[in-house]
């Protein structure tokens, strides 16, 4: 939990410096900010000033972050060429891009692609915090759709193949030797005539992880969206409804 308070508290000594230059009429006449790296562990107690400065930033971000946003009933974690978290990260991502997405034709979202690196926590039985979140999705990757054409669509399950499987969503694939069989895309057979949306990280989209196949892509729509905000608005709404989460494993993809 200190990784988080200590980051916010260095930003928030920085809004501090920022303030004390304005005036009382709120026009501000001069600005100065500079980083002060501030140890907690080593500073005297009775030398407490960054600590009083520090102290009700750490308190509210404590109270956000021991926020709970829901339930699970099984614990979940990453692997391949399936695994319970995988698939329901990508579910859940597919589901609230689709809620997200405002299209300009008749076609949603057909598929989620994520990579496996990202996923960087697992997830616990039973009550989920808002820090679970932060631990699962540290980074601040964008949710971006990518229309592809039909061959660089099967250049992206070939990619699966090649890493042994990744999170997806959206379709299924069998894996016999080196190739990409029995694609199956919303209960449709793999048309490479067709285009495709998929959607991803911002970090991927831009060809992180060598999806090189996302490069030159027909279409490019940015969502405006954190995949970690997804993450949590999902656990929030669903707690809501009164609903505990889980995940099961579905052969989505297989080996032959």
């Amino acid at each position: 939990m200190y990784k988080y308070i200590f980051r916010n508290s260095l930003f928030f000594v920085s809004l501090i410096l920022l303030v004390i230059a304005c005036k009382p009429t709120g026009i501000i006449t001069k600005y100065e900010a500079q980083i002060i790296a501030l140890d907690t562990t080593h500073v005297a107690k009775d030398d407490s000033v960054a600590l009083l400065i520090i102290a009700p930033y750490k308190q509210k971000i404590e109270a956000e972050m021991n926020q709970v946003i829901g339930y699970t009933t099984i614990a979940m974690d990453k692997g391949k060429p399936e695994a319970l978290l995988s698939n329901f990260i990508a579910d859940l991502i597919l589901k609230k891009a689709n809620d997200y997405y405002i299209t300009s034709d008749s076609q949603k979202i057909d598929m989620c692609l994520l990579n496996t690196g990202g996923l960087r926590a697992s997830l616990p039985n039973g009550k989920i915090l808002k820090s679970n979140i932060f631990d699962l999705m540290p980074f601040n990757n964008e949710l971006v759709v990518i229309t592809l054409n039909g061959d660089k669509t099967k250049e992206m399950f070939e990619y699966i193949v090649s890493k042994g499987g990744e999170p997806i969503s959206g379709f299924k694939m069998g894996i016999k030797d080196t190739n990409a069989v029995n694609i199956i895309i919303n209960n449709t057979p793999f048309d490479k005539s067709k285009a495709y949306k998929i959607v991803t990280s911002d970090y991927l989209a831009n060809g992180g992880d060598k999806m090189i196949f996302f490069n030159n892509p027909i279409k490019v729509e940015l969502l405006n969206h954190q995949i970690r905000d997804a993450i949590i608005e999902y656990f929030i709404e669903e707690n809501n409804k009164g609903n505990k989460l889980r995940s099961k494993l579905d052969k989505r993809i297989y080996y032959e």
